[in-house]
């Protein structure tokens, strides 16, 4: 046994219980008591704590910690369940996009290589000499999921290709790709197949919005949206906070803007949900995108009664929502 000191030693329940409740957490009980036995204390209450937490003159948290005078556990249990349930919807419209684009890039960069493994050539990439090691690392990626599930035990579609036919087109081999191996694939593909699978989603946008005009849609506004996607995506995959989460390094969303036919509305620096859901707007069909916001709308109605008026203005602020967002959607 280590005679080393635990700087975060084991607690019971009962004890988090009771530090809750020294905090300021005065509803920290029984009802509290199995919320943090199902979730965990690190994942409730290290997580959404911070909107909750008294701060000096400066807005700096106060240490240490201790809780505002109206905050409760069962507000920040509901800003867990809200979280919860946002992550839920956004994956919905995120894997419909991630759907969209794998299927336009199999079409149209295999329409122009029709060649077997013509995924695995450099020439058929950007030439651009800045992005020599991104294409490397695309193909690399490639081959490594090929020789992955080629490998595994049991049946799956790439090794029944392997096998049967001695290659996997790339219709097939998108389907086992990451958003973000989706994502690196088409900012390597050459300018014109860009272009293509850009005017495709105008092109599905219009049919879908019975065939009224839509904005046009440019391969950088595809890029652009891509980075912020994939890092959403991995969020809400992987149970991460979400409602608060912002892209540090945003691209600039003028294009984005342009795609989704919102010109005259401020957004952030650093996109948030509010930014991701304009970036669906500019690419999702009418179905789907109204789905989605019926979707969000849906669930603020449902927990507004589960803050305080001040806490829910928070919220929504965090999310990036401005007052006005049900006009602007």
């Amino acid at each position: 046994m280590s005679d080393t000191n635990n700087s975060k030693p084991f607690k019971t329940l009962n004890r988090q219980l009771t530090i809750l409740r020294e905090r300021g957490l005065d509803d920290a009980h029984a009802k509290a008591k199995r919320s943090l036995e199902q979730i965990g204390y690190y994942s409730l209450i290290n997580g959404y704590k911070w909107m909750f937490l008294a701060r000096d003159s400066n807005g700096n948290i106060i240490h240490p910690e201790v809780y505002k005078d109206d905050a409760s556990f069962d507000e920040i249990k509901s800003l867990y369940d809200f979280d919860f349930e946002l992550r839920a919807i956004l994956y919905r419209a995120l894997l419909k996009y991630e759907t969209m684009l794998g299927a336009e890039i199999a079409y149209r960069f295999s329409e122009q290589h029709q060649e077997e493994h013509a995924y695995l050539a450099m020439d058929n990439f950007s030439r651009n000499p800045q992005q020599v090691s991104s294409v490397v690392g695309t193909i690399s990626s490639l081959s490594s999921t090929i020789k992955k599930y080629s490998d595994r035990k049991g049946k799956n579609a790439i090794k029944h290709y392997v096998n049967k036919h001695g290659h996997v087109p790339l219709w097939v081999l998108v389907n086992f790709l990451t958003f973000g191996e989706l994502n690196y694939f088409y900012s390597n593909c050459t300018p014109d197949i860009q272009l293509t699978i850009a005017k495709d989603f105008q092109h599905t946008k219009k049919v879908s919005y019975d065939g009224s005009p839509q904005p046009a849609i440019t391969p950088n506004a595809i890029m652009d949206i891509n980075q912020m996607v994939n890092i959403f995506r991995n969020a809400v995959a992987h149970g991460e906070i979400t409602y608060s989460k912002i892209v540090q390094r945003t691209p600039h969303m003028r294009d984005i803007k342009v795609a989704a036919n919102i010109r005259n509305v401020q957004l952030k620096s650093q996109a948030g949900i509010f930014e991701l859901i304009i970036a669906m707007k500019a690419v999702l069909p009418r179905k789907n995108y109204q789905r989605l916001i019926k979707d969000i709308n849906t669930l603020l109605k449902e927990f507004k009664k589960c803050f305080t008026p001040i806490n829910y203005s928070a919220l929504l602020q965090d999310m990036h929502f401005p007052n006005n967002y049900t006009d602007i959607w």
